[in-house]
């Protein structure tokens, strides 16, 4: 698996969708509970929208100084290509989610645990153009699945 895969993501739509759905949510919720009898929830309108704003330029338009623009796996390690140039070496969370069509990657640095990117990645289909080849993202799902080294659980000598 030593291959290289570079995953370049261009800007999508339907990707930025995608990331502002929990404002929208969020958003629909806040408007519902000011109508009931508390219009001062309102005052979070232009925190909600700024929110949106700012998912949708980063995941969407790819825009920003965080925002991931490319994925590389060279000789088995995961890189990211960020908004402002830099290529930094990450590793994939667990709370990544991988679909057939859809990834959902929060992506840590390896150097520091301060720090994570998103990433949002939709494979482009028939009806539905995404933000990544779908050859592509299948080789890049797959690596994440199989081909990255699995950390080994340090179990405590009162465990054994």
């Amino acid at each position: 698996m030593s291959s290289r895969i570079e995953l370049t993501l261009i800007p999508s739509v339907a990707t930025g969708l995608l990331a502002i759905a929990p404002w929208l949510v969020l958003l629909g919720f806040l408007v519902a509970a000011a109508y009931g009898d508390k219009p001062w929830l309102l005052a979070g309108l232009p925190i909600m929208l700024a929110g949106a704003a700012v998912q949708y330029r980063r995941a969407g338009r790819l825009r920003g100084r965080s925002a991931v623009n490319a994925l590389i796996v060279e000789h088995g390690q995961l890189s990211a290509r960020l908004g402002d140039g830099r290529q930094i070496s990450v590793k994939a969370a667990r709370t990544s989610r991988l679909g057939a069509r859809l990834a959902l990657l929060k992506l840590h640095p390896c150097d520091t645990t301060v720090k994570a990117y998103s990433a949002i990645l939709l494979a482009n289909t028939a009806c539905l153009k995404g933000n990544v080849p779908e050859d592509e993202f299948r080789r890049l799902r797959m690596w994440l699945r199989l081909g990255q080294p699995q950390s080994t659980s340090r179990r405590r000598p009162d465990q054994e």
